[in-house]
């Protein structure tokens, strides 16, 4: 009995960690291997070169080994590398397209507090920005070519247009980019049809804003006359309307009351971030503040005798990345970020006033060269001495199937590579002077039009 029981335990167990591994988009993960890797070009510390969005020529460059040994190697007929970027949104909501998402009244509310029980759940998946190169091929066509070691430089344009890497609400938003490696290979075992050997890993992308010029901008409110129905007059501005992470900003505020019975009670100065999740029919929408700041009116000097005028700076420090989400556009994600301001008065209505910012990732003018960022792919690719493999016939085996798998060994002094522009073959000799090349490739991002990367 006890060991029914036991039994019935573990069943429930395992039945509920499978229905929490079949809720929700398939979680993206790296395949990695030993023997066949990515690494970054020599002296880089990412596979992302240069400032991208800052600068128009951003290159995403790396290096695939392949490390075999002489009694095991591979064979292969190509070995190819693709830069693959997706985005993916999972959520539950039952707001359809074309319905007006209700709209932000900054009342004391918590998302948490809305039931998800009887709300049904919708996700949504897209390709990005898609690449590929071929950067070995065997000398004759069709044939497999024993490799032990091989150093294969590769390097891809990252279109302009392409959206920042971004993970948001738990993984229920995500944009991510992969780089993945293909090798066309003779499968070990002759009855199997595993033709491809394949790894991936994470790619993030990082975008860059340069930090804009001052663009001030005002609320103004002022008593002109004694038939202006405003009661009490104020000046807000704003130095920029874009901001940038682990800085700080001022946001000056001056306020006149016109009517001596009203009077302040305290000032609110915020930053709100919107996450908005969308398929093709439903969407749904989250917010909270990033950073917030309240002033008591005891807290606040006047400014002149009757005590009807009142002067601050409002300071704003604006955290560092890893507390917010960047702001971002596409076609099934938005962040937006607002800043609010509210004045409590006694005796008469509250102010709001609120306007949309953005919130990049600065980078300074002096941080990054103007001119563009030459991109070499060196001549890396290497290989030791021709090796002799050993065979070892099976006894049970027929004749041809023996025959099958003798390997076709060529000199490695004459590895020829893919010309990604031309696609054809060129020798170590002509590979010191590969130079650049288009990419062919059509990117889709963020509802707009194909466009084509020239």
């Amino acid at each position: 009995m006890k060991k029914i029981f036991l039994d019935l335990f573990f069943f429930k167990i395992h039945e509920c960690f499978m229905a929490q591994q079949t809720i929700g988009p398939k979680v993206p993960r790296s395949i990695n291997s030993k023997k066949v890797f990515f690494a970054f070009s020599p002296g880089e510390s990412s596979f992302q070169r240069g400032y991208f969005g800052a600068h128009p020529d951003v290159y995403l460059t790396g290096v695939l080994h392949i490390r075999y040994t002489n009694k095991k190697p591979i064979f292969a007929r190509k070995v190819e590398v693709s830069f693959v970027g997706k985005e993916s949104v999972f959520f539950a909501g039952t707001l359809e397209e074309g319905q007006k998402i209700k709209e932000d009244d900054d009342d004391d509310f918590s998302d948490d507090d809305v039931s998800t029980e009887t709300l049904s759940t919708h996700s949504a998946k897209r390709t990005i920005f898609s690449s590929s190169t071929c950067l070995w091929r065997s000398q004759s066509k069709g044939s497999y070519e024993g490799v032990t070691e091989l150093d294969l430089p590769f390097r891809f344009k990252l279109p302009e247009n392409l959206p920042p890497s971004l993970y948001m609400d738990k993984g229920c938003g995500r944009i991510y980019y992969m780089l993945k490696a293909k090798i066309s290979r003779r499968p070990i075992d002759p009855d199997s049809r595993n033709y491809e050997k394949k790894i991936k890993i994470f790619c993030p992308i990082v975008r860059y804003t340069v930090i804009p010029p001052q663009a001030p901008s005002r609320w103004l409110v002022k008593k002109e006359g004694p038939a202006l129905p405003h009661a009490v007059g104020y000046d807000v501005s704003l130095s920029n309307s874009t901001f940038g992470t682990g800085l700080s900003y001022v946001v000056p505020i001056k306020l006149t009351f016109h009517e001596p019975q009203i009077y302040l009670k305290k000032i609110f100065v915020g930053i709100k971030e919107y996450h908005e999740l969308r398929t093709d029919r439903y969407e749904t929408e989250t917010k909270r503040y990033i950073v917030e700041e309240t002033i008591n009116a005891e807290n606040i000097i006047s400014t002149s005798d009757s005590e009807n005028e009142y002067s601050l700076d409002v300071k704003l420090s604006i955290p560092s990345s890893r507390n917010l989400v960047y702001s971002v556009d596409s076609t099934y994600i938005t962040v937006s970020h607002k800043i609010k301001v509210k004045f409590h008065l006694g005796k008469a209505p509250n102010i709001r006033l609120s306007k949309f910012i953005n919130i990049k990732n600065m980078v300074s003018a002096k941080e990054f060269s103007r001119e563009s960022l030459k991109v070499d792919i060196p001549a890396m690719i290497q290989q030791k001495l021709p090796f002799k493999v050993d065979i070892v016939k099976n006894k049970n085996s027929n004749a041809h199937i023996s025959k099958r798998l003798s390997p076709f060994l060529p000199m490695f002094n004459k590895i020829h590579i893919i010309d990604p522009k031309s696609q054809k073959r060129i020798s170590m000799e002509q590979l010191l002077h590969l130079t650049d090349y288009e990419n062919p490739n059509t990117v889709y991002n963020s509802r707009s039009p194909r466009c084509s990367i020239k």
